[in-house]
This record gives C-alpha cells, structure tokens and sequence, in this order.
C-alpha cells in the first residue's frame, strides 16, 4: 500500500488507481526530453512503462509541472541518473521549483541531478 494526496489529505490505496499525473516525450535537437505534469506516482511510473517510456534515453525531465512525486517517482528519476552517469551524461532536471529541490535534498539525491532553469513550463 501507497499513501496518496487526496484534497490535502493522505490515505493508504492498493495502486488501482488511474494515475492523476500525465507525461509526454518531445524530442528536441540534443535528444528526448520527458515532461512530466500533476502527480508523478506509481499509476503515472505504470503508465509510462506500459506505453513503453526507457528513461535511459531522455537527455532531460522537465518537472516545472509537477505537484507531486512519490517514492516511485523519485526511483524513476534515480535510475535514470544513474543510467545516463553510467553514460557519461549528465542527468538535467529542468526548471525544478523551490519545493520539487527541497524533495530531492530530503531524498538525499539531489546530487545526481544537474538542475537547470530553462525558462520553459
């Protein structure tokens, strides 16, 4: 079981769930980049496997969208780190808010990411 953000509060779900949170891949000139928007939780990571998302090619995540990010969340964000660090890249959180870099510096991972503003939502 999973807490999840209902109106502000948090309740224990079995992860049946739609996800809440919505993903797209614009591919730009340097590569894939993956913007991730609302939720980012275990039915959003699921929906994303199953459309067949590899994180391991995305050149940046763009996260000035997102209100919320769970454990699975953050994991996805992890492997990719370490993927691209594995490749020699560096792995580019785009126009990460105030409260999304307090999240990472809590998760002590805030040190496998290049954080970058681009001025883009």
């Amino acid at each position: 079981m999973r807490a999840v953000r209902v109106e502000g509060v948090h309740r224990l779900s079995s992860g049946s769930e739609p996800p809440s949170g919505a993903f797209r891949v614009v591919h730009e000139d340097a590569g894939p980049v993956l913007h991730l928007h609302g939720d980012v939780d275990e039915p959003l990571v699921r929906q994303m496997r199953a459309e067949g998302l590899d994180e391991r090619e995305l050149v940046a995540v763009q996260v000035a969208a997102v209100g919320y990010i769970d454990s699975t969340g953050l994991a996805l964000l992890v492997r990719w780190a370490q993927s691209a660090a594995r490749d020699g890249r560096p792995a580019v959180l785009r126009s990460a808010s105030p409260w999304f870099r307090k999240v990472l510096d809590l998760a002590g991972i805030s040190v496998l990411f290049v954080l970058e503003d681009d001025g883009r939502a």
